[in-house]
This record gives structure tokens, sequence and C-alpha cells, in this order.
């Protein structure tokens, strides 16, 4: 008999003792049997606003046998969406499933649901406001869309810019007869809130550049050239707070190593620039004690960068996948061309390739960080590097482009 699973605080399934530790050379090859499928989102080039669902076999990356030549992608369904080209998408999980969800495009605001057990598509609600490729963050059984390029005027992008929909009660779609709307909540104080009439004029050009996930946090930060400091959102308190004084050290999203732990892969920033490379980081909240003397205190975050000496190809940003303890994949396409004598066009074929990397001293990393603080950074991260070539031979995944990184799925 299988063993029972347990569910962790966002909802995922993981096998018992998956956390208890690290990936070494003799759990490598057993990690296949908890490594979930890794899903992509991409739309074709010849329709905006045509996407499709390819799956990657995790447990064939996780495991790194050569032996056998890797699967093939996979397309396993394709979204029935028109006109709603500059979707985002993220996996959200909660006790009643695993699914892959897509919001915002154009300015019917829609949202989608896919569930990639049942292969079913539903239609949730709308969003207060419509947003172009908003940044989704999936937590406990709760999806957030926060605008990415927060605007104050028409016809997209503006107020509200942050909002939250559950799926602690299930598909929030008329179809299971569950309806939900989006929660409105209040944005990131560096966001354009409140401007003067010579400000409304000429308002500020702000993004968000970095994210992630530090327990009941979410962490935010703008862009580089927006030198403000991080702000972070507290999911039950619905309050925002400045946490740290600099930018997030890195660009896109920092994805978790372990559920609910302290390490996370991200691409690092170099001289405020996108650094071709990958980085670990430790991040951890100090939150204040509650005597009175510090009730007028903040919470304030520490985060070490450790830099990661993979492999000599260049790890592009920003598709980062964890697999398990202590170890992620990345992911790169490439476009193939080939000539046939019968053809007078080219032909394109995608190629997506995985690296994957199981660091070796993960539990030795969050352990020093813990007893030494800032001075953890001296520590050398140590990794393992297996690498697979995923090559499609789908007609239909030609031209391709992914538009979201890689997505888990408990199934």
């Amino acid at each position: 008999m299988a063993p029972k699973r347990r569910l962790d605080g966002d909802g995922v399934a993981e096998s018992p003792g998956e956390l208890s530790k690290p990936m070494d050379d003799d759990t490598a090859q057993s990690s296949a049997k908890f490594a979930k499928p890794v899903y992509l989102v991409a739309v074709r080039e010849d329709d905006p606003a045509a996407y499709s669902v390819l799956e990657i076999d995790a447990a064939a990356v996780a495991s790194g046998d050569s032996d056998d030549e890797p699967p093939r992608v996979r397309s396993v369904a394709a979204l029935p969406i028109a006109d709603e080209p500059g979707m985002s998408f993220v996996a959200a999980h909660s006790k009643h499933g695993s699914w892959i969800v897509g919001v915002g495009g154009g300015q019917r605001a829609r949202t989608i649901i896919f569930d990639p057990r049942t292969l079913e598509t539903f239609q949730g609600p709308r969003l207060a406001y419509p947003k172009h490729e908003p940044i989704l963050i999936s937590h406990g059984g709760e999806v957030y869309a926060l605008t990415r390029r927060p605007r104050v005027v028409p016809p997209i992008d503006r107020e509200p810019w942050f909002e939250s929909i559950t799926f602690n009660k299930g598909v929030p779609s008329r179809e299971c007869g569950v309806w939900v709307h989006w929660n409105i909540l209040p944005p990131p104080p560096f966001f354009p809130c409140l401007l003067d009439p010579y400000e409304f004029r000429n308002p500020p050009e702000i993004s968000v550049c970095s994210y992630a996930v530090v327990g009941s946090y979410i962490l935010v930060s703008p862009q580089p050239e927006l030198a403000i400091g991080t702000y972070a959102f507290h999911v039950v308190n619905k309050t925002w707070e400045k946490i740290h004084g600099n930018n997030l050290p890195f660009v896109g999203q920092a994805l978790p190593l372990e559920v609910g732990g302290s390490l996370f892969a991200a691409c690092p920033l170099s001289n405020n620039s996108i650094s071709a490379s990958a980085s670990v980081f430790h991040m951890s909240i100090k939150v204040p004690s509650s005597t009175p003397v510090a009730e007028e205190s903040t919470s304030s975050l520490i985060i070490q960068e450790f830099k990661v000496a993979a492999s000599d190809d260049k790890i592009p940003w920003p598709l980062f996948c964890p697999l398990g303890w202590g170890s992620f994949c990345f992911i790169r396409l490439r476009s193939s061309v080939r000539r046939h004598s019968h053809e007078a066009n080219c032909l394109k074929r995608l190629r997506v390739i995985l690296s994957t990397l199981w660091i070796e001293n993960a539990e030795a990393i969050i352990t020093h960080c813990q007893s030494q603080g800032a001075k953890a950074n001296d520590l050398l991260v140590a990794v393992q590097v297996k690498e697979q070539i995923y090559r499609s031979k789908s007609k239909s995944l030609r031209g391709m482009a992914v538009v979201t990184g890689p997505l888990h799925i408990s199934i």
C-alpha cells in the first residue's frame, strides 16, 4: 500500500519524510517517487490569445537516469480563450485539489481554471479591474493578483491593483456550484495611490520587479532604479509594512526549495542588471516582540545570498522550478530550424531543456544561517548538476514561447 500523504500549508500533498533530509547521491535516485508533474503554459506566436498546457515528467528529471531516452514534452490541453492576450498563470492548491489558474489579459479581466486531472476548464469570476500580465502568487489556498505595472489612467491596470480569490471552498466557478468574488486588498505603499494634480499629469513609472513568499508574508520590490526597499504584505492581517531598506537582490520570483522553508532559488541582480546565473537565497523574517517598548517597531527581513557554481551553460531568467528538498531545475527553450527539400519554408521546433541541481549541503546552509547570521555568506553552496533534454515532436508546439514559469501540480 502506498504511504499516506499529508497536506502542507499550501495544500500540496507531500510524501512522509520528504522534508526530513536533503538530496544526496543515495536519495537522488529515489526522488522520482515524490516528484510532481511540471507544467508550462505557452502562447502561440501566430495567435497571442491562444494558450496550450504542456506537461513534463518531473519524476524522470529528478531521477537523473540518463540510460533511457528522456520523455518528450506533451501537450495536454488547449485553453479555450479568445481575444485575451497578456494572461498570467499560477498553480493553485487547496484541500479540494490543484489547478492551473489563468488571470488577466484584456478588457474582459477573465479568470480561467484548468484541472489537469480531469482536463476540464472552468470560468471563474472576473477581476475587479483588468490587469495585463499580473503577478500571481499562490499561498494558503488563495491566489493573489498584483498589478505588475500600476497605472492611473485607463484603459487597463488601474485601481484596484491588488486582489485575491480563495480556492478553500473548491473551484470558484458557477459551473462547480461555488461562486466567490475577487477580494480587493490594499496595494503596496510605493504604488501611485495618492497623487497631486501635477503628479497625476505626469504619473511615476513603477513596475514590480521582485517578489517572494516567506512564511505569512508576500515580499515585493520595484524596479532596481527605484531603490526604495522591500515591502511585505501580511496575508492574515491584510497590512503592508516596509521590511528592508534595500530592494530584493533578485529579479522575478524567488521559488522555495522546500515547503514552508527558508531556502529559495532565484536569478540574482548584478549591478542592477539581470545576471545569467542562479543563486540560492536564505530568507527569514524577524518579528518584533509584543512588549510595550517594541510596539512601534516593525518586522525585518534577513537575507543572505549564495552563488551557485553550476554548469558552464548560462541559466536564463526566470524559469525555475522546485523539485523537492534541496533540488530545483531551470528550463531553457530553444527553437531548432529544419529545412526540407520539398518545402521552401523553414520549420521551427521547440526544444525544452531542463537542468536539475541538487544542493548537497542544504541543512548545513540553514544551520549556519541561523547561527551566524550575515556571516553565513562565506559558506560555499555545493550543487550536483544533471541535465536532460526534452524534444517535442508535436506540430502544435512549433513557434511557442512560454509565458509563465513551471507549475507544480499535485495529482
